[in-house]
């Protein structure tokens, strides 16, 4: 019986010091690895230039092409929107069919909620609903809650106009909003 124990501690000891005893290497493979040459590409390949793959045309008239838009009348401010951000779509159409495709894409979709509509200043007033991150809630709200995010209405204006003999969809409102907005719109009606 005395034996089971001391056999139990020397089978112990091997296992625990035993990595030194059975590898006469002691070197790591990556200490002994060393520098090769680089890659060489030969001559004849070339690199495609995609360095305009992914830009967006400037539209006359808005900020980042010169001067900075008009903000067109009646606009409201977006509350917990963010900030105020503006966009365009230039549609090869006239002004009024234009503003009719819009009007449709707005009562099919998910897109935003009609508000109002001028017909005669070819106008939309909608609301966009966008995802924001919510307030800090109280220690252990904060612990069980997964959910951090609300979703807030943002107001946003559509106006179509004429530029260079097309119609341009100009959207005005919360950031967040006009961009997800526009980004539908394009979709439909792309």
């Amino acid at each position: 019986m005395k034996r089971l124990p001391l056999i139990t501690l020397l089978a112990l000891a091997a296992t625990g010091t035993g990595c030194s005893w059975w590898h006469s290497n002691t070197r790591a493979a990556w200490q002994n690895a060393v520098q090769e040459r680089p890659l060489e590409v030969p001559p004849d390949l070339q690199r495609p230039v995609n360095a305009a793959a992914l830009t967006i045309p400037d539209v006359p008239g808005q900020p980042g092409a010169g001067a900075p838009a008009a903000e067109p009348p009646g606009t409201a401010a977006a509350p917990a929107g963010g900030p105020q951000g503006s966009a365009a779509l230039l549609l090869d159409d006239t002004v009024a069919s234009a503003y009719h495709r819009v009007g449709l894409a707005l009562k099919r979709g998910d897109l935003a909620t009609l508000q109002s509509e001028d017909a005669a200043a070819h106008r939309y007033q909608v609301t966009v609903p966008v995802r924001v991150k919510g307030k800090p809630q109280g220690f252990f709200a904060r612990i069980f809650s997964r959910n951090r995010t609300r979703e807030v209405q943002v107001p946003v204006t559509i106006t179509v106009v004429a530029a260079d003999g097309k119609a341009q969809v100009q959207l005005s409102g919360g950031e967040a909003a006009v961009r997800q907005l526009r980004a539908g719109l394009q979709q439909r009606l792309g």
